[in-house]
């Protein structure tokens, strides 16, 4: 049992290395997760940031681009290895290699789907931030829709796609993507000694054009939950 965690990570970590080509090392500077981190990240000049789950670190980079120091972190070699202009540390979300209480913000941009469990990877967070320093995650909303077929849970057609081999992950082994209910990812920060916890939902580019998506937030595929370490005043 105590063994489960660390073999479910060597999975993803062989999988991203197997599939490393598919990713992308670049992020577009309007792109909307992008702006929705600045947005709650403040002012980057001088903030210390740990990118958690970076894979190429192309959303770090572009932090770094606005005068943050990003240190970022993955399990895959074959991810890190794209990931320049970044200090970069290869290890695990639930036991960081880093000291405490040295970041003002800890984001992972779509990196919680890919986690054995969420408890010590919570921890951990609060562990290396400081106090009053942010959380900040962008990871998929359970009761989302479709965005092609907006009449579909978009869980549903997830696991469809799963069954037909297109997705990250084979169908009947041992990793699984987990996508998040909002105000249940919000209930578990709240039980992780965090304060201020919050979600907002993002409206991706395939979802703007529908009115749905504009109209019933919650819709949306990807949502931000935010939270802080209590105490201290690192507000951006």
């Amino acid at each position: 049992m105590t063994h489960a965690p660390a073999l479910y990570e060597a999975e993803v970590g062989a999988r991203f290395d197997r599939l490393q080509g598919r990713f992308k090392e670049s992020v577009d500077r309007e792109d909307f997760r992008l702006r929705a981190l600045r947005e709650v990240l403040g002012p980057l000049e001088g903030r210390r940031i740990l990118d958690l789950g970076c894979g190429k670190g192309r959303f770090g980079r572009r932090l770094a681009d606005g005068g943050a120091a990003v240190v970022g972190l993955d399990l895959s070699a074959a991810m890190l290895a794209s990931a320049s202009g970044l200090p970069r540390v290869r290890g695990s979300a639930r036991r960081l290699p880093l000291a405490s209480g040295v970041f003002d913000a800890v984001i992972a941009v779509e990196v919680f789907e890919h986690l054995p469990g969420l408890d010590d990877v919570l921890a951990e967070a609060r562990r290396v931030l400081r106090p009053g320093g942010l959380l900040a995650v962008i990871d998929k909303n359970a009761a989302a829709l479709n965005a092609q077929r907006p009449w579909l849970p978009a869980l549903l057609v997830k696991a469809i796609d799963e069954r037909r081999g297109r997705w990250m992950y084979p169908h009947g082994g041992p990793v699984r993507e987990r996508w998040f209910r909002p105000g249940a990812l919000v209930r578990r920060l709240g039980t992780a000694a965090f304060t201020e916890v919050d979600v907002t939902f993002l409206l991706g580019p395939r979802e703007s054009d529908r009115r749905i998506f504009r109209s019933v937030p919650r819709a949306r595929l990807l949502a931000l939950w935010t939270a802080r370490v209590p105490g201290g005043a690192i507000h951006g």
